[in-house]
């Protein structure tokens, strides 16, 4: 037994002394990482001469943020942001359809595209819009923020289209980086797809033996984002799309509950992407099921406030 504890501590101490390799460290975290950085490594190169044309709106409508945001400086020089105004005009050149046209996203960045040119020629364009204040109280957000609950157990009612087409509406409401709006929503309210959807997640034991209404999954274009440099940004853009899906959800009497995709195995996201035909430059963010509640849960208490911000 001693022998042993003396041969443990031995290997101990020299894959410490390996570790202090940096280089070892950094081969190490490439690999026990790999599953995590493949979804930017395969859309890293990407060839945008194979690409549609909801890449190219994805493209204009960050290249036209850029403009509007120099449009909007006190200071605004001419010549300024013509590399972003430039790029904008390769992406519109791209759209050619009739349905890509009439997006309002494809007419806003054209606007903007405008007005940067009227500043170039004129020095002026049309002034800035009012500031626009909110009707809701703050009371009123604040009871839907702190009351909505990640329900696991539903009626027998299903959740009918419209309801779903309503809570998915808002995703794009959140703020993105550079306005590119990356998320995108697979839904189903099949039993029998939720039920295959929902066993594929590690965090679902508690739903193997009931049936959720609904099922999401919400996914980030991967191809808006320069890799490897912005890892990260796609998780954060959808993420903040999804509290606001979950705060309308709460708002309509259902629940929603976010269901980790983190500890998937390469098996369980392709049977995933076949089941709700997910294209492979969409990442999965996160998933959900839904329904509406059948009883309530214990509020999980918070930490300090103290521990929240530091004025």
């Amino acid at each position: 037994m001693k022998i042993t504890q003396k041969i443990k501590r031995s290997i101990c101490k020299k894959v410490s002394h390996i570790l202090e390799i940096r280089f070892i460290r950094i081969l190490l975290a490439a690999y026990l990482y790999r599953r995590w950085i493949a979804p930017s490594e395969a859309v890293r190169f990407i060839n945008e001469a194979d690409c549609d044309e909801s890449y190219w709106v994805g493209r204009l409508r960050q290249y036209a943020h850029i403009i509007d945001k120099g449009l909007q400086r006190p200071d605004f020089s001419k010549g300024r942001g013509i590399r972003a105004y430039d790029l904008a005009g390769e992406a519109l050149s791209h759209i050619k359809s009739r349905e890509a046209l009439g997006d309002p996203c494809v007419k806003w960045a054209s606007t903007k595209v405008n007005q940067y040119e009227q500043l170039q020629s004129e020095g002026h364009f049309s002034p800035p819009e009012e500031h626009v204040p909110t009707c809701c109280a703050f009371e009123d957000l604040r009871d839907a923020i702190m009351t909505r609950r990640s329900i696991r157990n539903y009626l027998d009612a299903p959740v009918e289209a419209d309801v779903i087409e309503a809570i998915t509406d808002v995703l794009d409401w959140a703020p993105t980086s550079c306005h590119r709006q990356p998320g995108r929503v697979y839904a189903t309210n099949k039993q029998d797809i939720v039920r295959q959807c929902v066993r594929l997640h590690a965090g679902a034991a508690c739903f193997t033996d009931m049936d959720a209404p609904l099922f999401m999954v919400f996914c980030a274009d991967m191809r808006l984002y320069s890799m490897p440099a912005e890892l990260v940004m796609p998780y954060i853009d959808v993420a903040l799309g999804v509290q606001n899906c979950l705060l309308v959800a709460h708002t309509l009497g259902l629940s929603l509950t976010p269901l980790t995709w983190g500890n998937r195995e390469s098996w369980q996201e392709c049977e995933l992407r076949k089941l709700l035909d997910i294209p492979r430059h969409f990442q999965v963010v996160v998933s959900a099921v839904g329904g509406y509640p059948d009883r309530g849960v214990p509020v999980p208490t918070r930490k300090r406030k103290d521990l929240c911000i530091i004025v």
